[in-house]
């Protein structure tokens, strides 16, 4: 498997879920996005995506349903809303209102920081997207949002990114 943007991100939250597991906290899973191969003769040359993927966690915590996206950002004052499918925000939509609870944990890396949004505060910033689409100011969060209002994630307890404390239903 080749090496995409938000490698070394992902592997710093599969650590977080283990020790979640280990710890009996949690159960995450990274979710897989299916995959169709591409072969000549018996040997696999190539793959392509199947179809697009939901978000690339799904667990449980305190017998509370759970979904998120793990994004990163190279940008130091905002987070650009067109890192964002519309079908994920169309899924984060879906599990809110069945009951669970989604976010985005959002890594600004060049600040060394990550923030976890939840959907609330999402959705209202993505709404003002799609209303102002190409209007200047529209097309961000900007970082006094996660400075003032989202967690910022630290480690503790032995967990490397401690993203579930403070989780609410």
């Amino acid at each position: 498997m080749g090496y995409h943007k938000g490698d070394g991100f992902e592997e710093v939250i599969n650590l977080a879920n283990l020790t979640y597991k280990r710890k009996g906290i949690a159960l995450v899973q990274k979710i897989a996005t299916p995959m169709k191969p591409i072969r000549k003769g018996k040997r696999i040359v190539s793959a392509y995506y199947e179809e697009k993927s939901t978000l690339d966690y799904i667990g449980v915590y305190k017998s509370i349903p759970i979904a998120f996206d793990a994004k990163e950002t190279k940008e130091e004052t905002r987070f650009p809303l067109s890192n964002i499918q519309a079908h994920q925000i169309r899924f984060m939509k879906n599990w809110y209102k069945h009951g669970g609870v989604t976010f985005l944990l959002i890594h600004f890396k060049k600040l060394n920081a990550v923030y976890r949004l939840d959907w609330i505060t999402l959705d209202w910033y993505w709404q003002r997207y799609k209303e102002n689409r190409g209007k200047r100011g529209f097309g961000s969060i900007p970082l006094n949002e996660f400075e003032c209002n989202c967690k910022q994630l630290k480690s503790r307890n032995g967990i490397i990114l401690d993203y579930l404390e403070g989780i609410e239903k």
